[in-house]
């Protein structure tokens, strides 16, 4: 009786093994990557030192470019997805794009110095995910409205010194601090004395020389990243001067630029659909001028 069982299980062991499915290949081909954005990625210990990662489908460590997205809200307010419109968007054309939070200003001495190392910080976290979420960790576009456009250009005209920021673009961005702060007094008084810290009326050579040393306008070479530049003609927040000064800045440098300037609009167009596809289709065109 035990040889008879013995017999039976081994029989229906060997049945078992029988209806194993043998392993199935994996189809040819390269692996189709799907379209994602990944949602409040840290890179630092701070809660808003965080930033959104669209990946487009079908991207590849070489031919997916990467964008950097820097919101605005003066300097003190604002969030990153205030322009989730922009990454959408760019991630639709085929595009990286890292839409990035940084701290905000503080009761503390330079605002300005901690924003752009929040840029710095954020821009080496996002490279250093390029071989992992395959995209190209080579190069980099920046971009940004409003108080993001400076700290964008700020960014690629102090902080490039490996030359991966290959083109710039700002979207109603103030260029030109000191000037700003003479002609648009009632609003910039309350806004940039606290961000840098100083303020500018009465006017000292200390605090001349603290307002131009922040601002794209003074900061700018001839080695500067070519920038695109786009304003609302109606702006009340950011006059049109700051595009156009800093527009006709980089001209006398030898610096590639271009100025887009949209009629009847104010200080942003998002609720355009016509407007804000012709600044993602613009900027691209833009960017893939300067691989």
């Amino acid at each position: 009786m035990k040889f008879f069982n013995f017999l039976l299980i081994s029989f229906f062991a060997l049945s078992l093994i029988g209806c194993v499915p043998e392993p199935i290949d994996p189809p040819p081909g390269p692996i189709i990557l799907s379209d994602t954005t990944i949602k409040d990625i840290s890179y630092g210990a701070n809660g808003s030192q965080k930033f959104d990662l669209g990946l487009p489908a079908n991207r590849t460590t070489a031919s997916t470019q990467l964008v950097v997205v820097v919101h605005g809200g003066g300097w003190s307010t604002g969030d990153k997805n205030e322009l989730s419109w922009l990454l959408n968007g760019l991630k639709q054309r085929g595009y990286a794009v890292a839409n990035i939070n940084y701290r905000l200003t503080l009761n503390q001495p330079d605002n300005y110095k901690m924003q752009l190392d929040d840029v710095d910080s954020a821009v080496q976290n996002v490279l250093r995910l390029a071989s992992t979420h395959k995209f190209n960790g080579q190069k980099l576009y920046i971009t940004g409205h409003s108080a993001g456009g400076h700290l964008a250009m700020s960014y690629a005209y102090t902080r490039n010194a490996s030359g991966k920021v290959k083109a710039a673009s700002s979207l109603a961005g103030p260029a030109n601090l000191f000037n700003m702060s003479y002609y648009n007094f009632n609003i910039y008084n309350q806004i940039l004395e606290p961000f840098l810290g100083v303020p500018l009326f009465p006017s000292t050579p200390t605090a001349t020389q603290r307002y131009q040393d922040c601002s794209p306008y003074f900061q700018a070479t001839a080695s500067a990243p070519p920038t695109i530049f786009f304003h609302g003609e109606w702006d009340p927040v950011v006059y049109t001067d700051q595009s156009n000064g800093m527009y006709a800045k980089l001209g006398t440098l030898g610096v590639g630029r271009k100025i887009i300037m949209y009629p009847l609009t104010f200080h942003d167009w998002w609720t355009d659909g016509t407007k804000t596809a012709n600044t993602m289709d613009e900027m691209k065109a833009w960017f893939t001028a300067y691989p």
